[in-house]
C-alpha cells in the first residue's frame, strides 16, 4: 500500500522565504508538524535552536537535548524538532541559562534575548470572543489557546499578557487610540509606534489603524498591528544580538 500523507521532511531551498535561513548548506531541513502557526509564519524548534541560535551543530547533538527534556517552549518541555514556534513563543535552554523570545523583523521571526523572569511571561492577540455554555466568554488566542474569563473586556485584534504554562492573566492592552502598536510584517516589521486611529472596516475595505511609526506616519490593516502596551512595551520587542 503507498503511503498516505505529506511529506515529512523539506529542502532548504523550498523552505518558506520568510524563514531566516542559510540555502545552501545542508539539502533537507525540519518541517514544522501542524500546529498553531502557519508554516510561513512559525520556524520548527529544531531550526531555531541550530540555525538561529546556533546552540547544535548537528541534528545528531540537537536531538540529544530534546529527547532528555532540556529545551521549553512557553513553559513546557518540547521533545520534537519539528514543533512549530512562532510569533511571541518564547523557547527557554535553562541548562545553559538562555531564553529567547521570536520577535518580527524584516526579515521574518528573530530571536530576542529576555531574562528568565520575562521568559514567563507571553502576550498573546485576541482572535475570537464567542459565548459558551453556562454564559460565559470564551477567548480565542493567536497561538492556538483558548481560555474562559468573564472578567476580561476583550474585543479581536486587542492582546492579554499571561503567565506561562498555567495562563494567568496578568494585564491587557487594547487595539485602540493611544495604544501602542507593534507591525508585523513587511518592510516595517518590528517597528514601534503610538496609535492615532483605528478605522473600522466596511463591506470592500477591512479595519485600518492609523499609526505613527519610526519611517513616519502609515496607514495599515489591523490585522497588521499587534497592541503591545500603552505607555511603554509590556514585552520585550525587538531583537537584539545573539
Amino acid at each position: 500500500m503507498g503511503k498516505k500523507g505529506g511529506r515529512n521532511k523539506m529542502k532548504r531551498l523550498a523552505a518558506p522565504r520568510s524563514w531566516d535561513i542559510s540555502r545552501k548548506s545542508d539539502r533537507f531541513i525540519f518541517k514544522p508538524l501542524p500546529g498553531p502557526h502557519a508554516i510561513s509564519a512559525a520556524y520548527p524548534l529544531g531550526v531555531v535552536i541550530r540555525d538561529l541560535a546556533s546552540m547544535a551543530r548537528l541534528s545528531k547533538e540537537l536531538k540529544f537535548m530534546m529527547k532528555n527534556g532540556r529545551v521549553l517552549v512557553d513553559g513546557k518541555e518540547r521533545r520534537t524538532p519539528r514543533f512549530p514556534v512562532g510569533l511571541f513563543n518564547v523557547v527557554s535552554v535553562p541548562v545553559e541559562g538562555v531564553d529567547f523570545r521570536l520577535v518580527p523583523s524584516p526579515k521574518g521571526l528573530a530571536l530576542a534575548k529576555v531574562s528568565s523572569d520575562e521568559a514567563r511571561t507571553k502576550l498573546c492577540s485576541v482572535y475570537t470572543k464567542s459565548k459558551v455554555k453556562g454564559g460565559h466568554i470564551q477567548y480565542g488566542l493567536h497561538d492556538g489557546r483558548s481560555m474562559v474569563d468573564d472578567a476580561l473586556d476583550l474585543a479581536p485584534g486587542d492582546a492579554v499578557l499571561l503567565e506561562v504554562p498555567s495562563q494567568k492573566v496578568l494585564g491587557q492592552t487594547k487595539l485602540a487610540k493611544g495604544s501602542l502598536g507593534l507591525v508585523l510584517t513587511g518592510e516595517r516589521a518590528g517597528q514601534l509606534g503610538k496609535i492615532a486611529e483605528v478605522k473600522k472596516g466596511t463591506i470592500s475595505r477591512e479595519k485600518m489603524v492609523k499609526i505613527s511609526l519610526p519611517s513616519g506616519e502609515a496607514e495599515i490593516p489591523s490585522r497588521l498591528v499587534f497592541p503591545v502596551g500603552t505607555d511603554s512595551p509590556m514585552i520585550t520587542i525587538g531583537a537584539g544580538k545573539q
